[in-house]
């Protein structure tokens, strides 16, 4: 099996093409072109086109360059990447021990798409894979050591809470002790189940804060996020479906998806077997970050056909690998 691996190569005007959506409504498409120069695409067996994100050393989604925030809606996760708006709010995050952390887009928005526990003295959450059933509450999903954050409880609202995560040796001690927090609510869209997190009131206690859940409002444009005392405003657009237009692809994934009519039919108790079989590579693998990158570097480039994309809306430029110059925060 083949995997396909889109570079994207766009202009400063098309990346910030979703200014444009004025019906805060965008499409695969918009994914595609808007995370390209951050990243690359690759068409992953069993997921279709997924993202792996330009950023070096130890990332770790839904820890590094972030912080956790209380809204009225759960625990959101706040990214300080240019491109966090969607990774950490639609889709999921899988780890391939060959070419690292790979999003998988979604058409879902939620505060974040994690799991949470706890431990002894620690908070515990970790991102939550494609084949995890959302339509479900997903309390026995339990991944591999190398997903979970562990982060003292006294520290979990912390702004630079990436300083403070024990070191990935030591999460290995916590794993098989880690009690699923169960506090779910579920999306307005499609019904989807997602955690909240911890309870205020259980933070507060232990940060020794006193902490006022802020009220999300959404943003129809993606440089017009704020935040104050009351009220974040985040921007969460309805999300449509389209195909990207270069990408690379993987012969053999080292994560095996199964195929989705499977994955619909999975109960949570599978769900937690498979993720421990699936993960197992990841968990016992040391992980070489340089190893990872060459590998997606030496990955062959395709092209999709033109006709795989909307017509009229966007005009067809040189090929730029210039990243949009901005220092505007998305959430």
């Amino acid at each position: 099996m083949v995997v396909f691996i889109m570079l994207f190569s766009i202009s400063t005007v098309e990346s910030l093409s979703f200014e444009q959506q004025e019906d805060v409504t965008i499409t695969y498409q918009d994914f595609y072109d808007g995370l390209s120069p951050y990243g690359t695409w690759i068409e992953y067996p069993g997921y279709g086109h997924v993202w792996n994100p330009n950023v070096g050393g130890d990332f770790r989604p839904y820890l590094t360059n972030g912080y956790w925030d209380y809204t009225n809606e759960g625990w959101m996760w706040n990214s300080n990447y240019n491109w966090g708006w969607a990774p950490f709010h639609y889709g999921r995050w899988m780890n391939d021990s060959a070419y690292g952390w790979l999003w998988v887009p979604g058409y879902e928005w939620s505060p974040a798409w994690v799991t949470w526990g706890d431990v002894d003295d620690y908070y515990a959450w970790a991102p939550i894979t494609p084949f995890v059933n959302v339509g479900i509450s997903f309390s026995s999903y339990r991944p591999g050591s190398i997903y979970w954050n562990v982060v003292g409880r006294n520290h979990i609202y912390d702004r630079n809470i990436n300083n403070r995560a024990l070191p990935r040796t030591e999460i290995n001690n916590y794993v098989n002790k880690i009690t699923i927090i169960n506090n779910y609510n579920r999306t307005p869209n499609h019904n989807h189940y997602y955690s909240r997190g911890p309870e205020v009131k259980d933070v507060e206690r232990y940060t020794k804060q006193n902490i006022r859940p802020v009220a999300i409002q959404n943003s129809k444009r993606f440089d017009q996020v704020s935040r104050n005392e009351k009220t974040s405003r985040v921007y969460r657009p309805i999300v449509q479906h389209e195909q990207p237009r270069t990408y690379r692809r993987i012969a053999t994934p080292m994560v095996q998806p199964n195929e989705a009519t499977s994955r619909e039919a999975q109960s949570r108790e599978a769900q937690s077997r498979e993720a421990q079989s699936r993960e197992a590579q990841s968990r016992e693998a040391t992980i070489n970050h340089a190893q990872q990158e060459q590998r997606v570097r030496a990955l062959p480039e395709f092209r999709a056909p033109q006709n795989t994309f909307r017509s009229g809306e966007r005009v067809q430029r040189a090929p730029s690998s210039r990243a949009p110059s901005s220092n505007r925060r998305r959430n």
